[in-house]
């Protein structure tokens, strides 16, 4: 089993820092935002790729910018269409620095009224993308997981599928490990970290309430998984010591022995 962790993880110090403490914490690969870096310490997002493999690490995916997930529901195909190439080209830019997946949001946390019938096209254009590039595009459970759930029973391309977040799935009592255990199979990519039931806090496995041994277990049934993914942010105290100690226990925060 391969080990990655995402390359925002709190600490503020530029991008090429970060990735050297995830690979000397013993994480085998990153997750990246495919998005430039600005001030104090500007980087194009084209020159992430070669600073992650100089590091030794491999990458595990791509996350697509926020911007603006719910006019996927909302908008005409007119007013769509730029943000459709915009992701196509992103999933294009995967296989171009040879990244096997990316990872994208459905929809944004402000309160909207979805069309189905638009999010269906716009996603579904996406997974013929997805199928072309040779890439695979993981949709994220984040709020109003009832639009992913219909995305994934109507789309059954073999590249389109779930980015499973923990943090996200255990907000709300209603979903918790539900969609996990309907569409585990679907499983593209992870990011698992802990809260407190009351944030989307993305602690460090065991610092919260997620029952996360019980979660991995269900991931582990799913014989194509072959990389534990992490998506975890260092809180005041967590800042306040040393970034390696964090991306260490963040590492051997759900290692079986």
């Amino acid at each position: 089993m391969n080990y990655s962790m995402f390359s925002w993880f709190g600490y503020f110090m530029p991008f090429e820092e970060r990735i050297k403490i995830i690979a000397g914490a013993g994480f085998d690969e990153a997750m990246i935002s495919w998005e430039d870096e600005f001030e104090p310490w500007p980087l194009k997002k084209e020159e992430f790729p070669e600073i992650v493999r100089k590091n030794g690490l491999g990458i595990t995916n791509i996350h697509a910018p926020f911007i603006g997930y719910s006019d996927i529901w909302t908008a005409s195909r007119t007013e769509i269409k730029p943000k459709l190439t915009e992701f196509i080209g992103f999933i294009k830019d995967c296989q171009d620095f040879e990244i096997p997946a990316m990872v994208m949001h459905t929809n944004d946390l402000d309160e909207f009224t979805p069309d189905l019938d638009k999010g269906l096209a716009f996603f579904s254009e996406l997974a013929d993308a997805a199928e072309k590039y040779g890439v695979d595009l993981a949709v994220e459970n984040v709020s109003r997981q009832h639009l992913l759930d219909f995305l994934l029973e109507q789309i059954n391309a073999p590249r389109f599928g779930m980015c499973y977040d923990s943090s996200h799935d255990f907000l709300e009592e209603q979903n918790r490990g539900r969609i996990l255990k309907k569409h585990k199979h679907r499983i593209k990519a992870l990011h698992l970290s802990d809260n407190d039931f009351k944030e989307d806090r993305h602690w460090i496995p065991g610092e919260g309430s997620i029952p996360l041994d019980e979660v991995l277990a269900e991931i582990l049934t799913v014989p194509t998984i072959n990389t534990i993914s992490y998506e975890v942010l260092a809180n005041e105290a967590w800042r306040e010591k040393e970034p390696l100690d964090f991306a260490v226990a963040v590492k051997k925060s759900l290692v079986k022995k």
